[in-house]
């Protein structure tokens, strides 16, 4: 091919791409529109999924130390953080392994201040915190609900103590904590087992005790693993029906071109020519749909972020975007391929 024909060559893949998409501006402006309304639902998705996961494990994210020692269930696996029980055996036993290793409880109970009330996990730790080392510790949307202050006495779980401080705290299973001393939260739980061990070290072999390290630690929070689960298979779906109506759309609409490309392929042109044509065309769609998705879904997620749990960032807007548009020209590409075995004469005489 001279250099004349192969300019002109580029110039015509690029000027029939974009004449077919002015030509049949509706249908690709509506299959434009399907692939924003599904990229929106996974970036808002996908923020709601990290809202609620802040929500269920922000306290057990928050604990120092390298890991849990839980109670060993009857099924001989971990026990979860409300129904595990350490005796003082199982406490000692512990800390012959790993000194450091610091009890924590761990109940869903409430504070109340008169007849009214709200409901919170209460976390017991020794020397967690100084400032409540005399009283609870309570977050700022509990003080107001029930009106509290520092120094003023409040009921927790039915015990009667006093507000030591007041200041943003974390959340368990989409509770608030309320922090008090480790003997305080025995007398709120009526019990004298700890819930688990905050661990330093590996602590393996000690009977009736399962250890979770790193993240493994939220799978002990009740029913974060099936919800965290749930979402992430929703999003999921989202991302391979998208990449599916790619390809369908293309699918459809490649049968149409196909006399008009065979005569475009009995005046030379290669395989490689109509497979970058239609791609370009599958690239300017899901840009187009992508963009317009994305960008709507971080500023719905940013205005409702008050009133529902929402945790945006970049990757957790980026990463399913690229999803998408990986899985999207992967399906457009694969709907494509009749341009590749294309043959003029049987498509012209279809």
């Amino acid at each position: 091919m001279s250099p004349r024909s192969e300019a002109s060559g580029h110039a015509g893949e690029v000027f029939i791409g974009w004449r077919e998409i002015r030509r049949a501006a509706g249908r690709f402006g509506l299959m434009t529109g399907v692939i924003a309304l599904m990229s929106f639902m996974v970036v808002v998705l996908s923020a709601l999924t990290g809202g609620l996961q802040q929500e269920s494990t922000s306290a057990i994210q928050a604990l120092p130390g390298t890991g849990l020692a839980v109670q060993t269930d009857a099924g001989g696996a971990a026990a979860n953080l409300v129904d595990s029980r350490l005796d003082a055996d199982a406490v000692a036993a512990i800390r012959a392994v790993d000194p450091g290793a610091r009890p924590l409880g761990i109940v869903m109970s409430g504070v109340a201040r008169g007849g009214t009330s709200s409901a919170v996990a209460v976390f017991g730790r020794d020397g967690a915190d100084p400032a409540a080392a005399s009283g609870v510790r309570i977050g700022p949307e509990a003080a107001s609900a029930l009106g509290l202050g520092v120094g003023d006495e409040v009921t927790v779980g039915g015990v009667a103590t006093r507000v030591a401080e007041v200041s943003p705290t974390l959340e368990f299973a989409h509770s608030p904590v309320a922090e008090v001393p480790l003997e305080l939260w025995r007398q709120v739980a009526h019990r004298d087992e700890v819930t688990a061990m905050v661990l330093t070290r590996d602590v393996e072999g000690v009977a009736g005790v399962t250890t979770a390290v790193g993240s493994a630690r939220l799978d002990l929070i009740p029913g974060y693993s099936s919800e965290h689960s749930s979402l992430l298979l929703i999003q999921g779906l989202l991302l391979l029906i998208s990449a599916v109506v790619v390809s369908a759309f293309f699918a459809v609409w490649t049968g149409r071109r196909l006399p008009e490309l065979a005569v475009v392929r009995a005046m030379g042109a290669g395989r490689g020519y109509l497979l970058r044509d239609g791609l370009g065309q599958a690239a300017v769609v899901l840009g187009a749909g992508l963009t317009a998705g994305t960008i709507t879904g971080v500023i719905i997620a940013w205005a409702v972020s008050g009133t529902v749990p929402i945790q945006l960032s970049v990757v957790g807007v980026l990463l399913p975007a690229a999803a998408m548009a990986l899985l999207g020209m992967l399906g457009g590409a694969l709907a494509l391929r009749p341009l590749t075995t294309v043959d003029p004469l049987t498509a012209l005489n279809r």
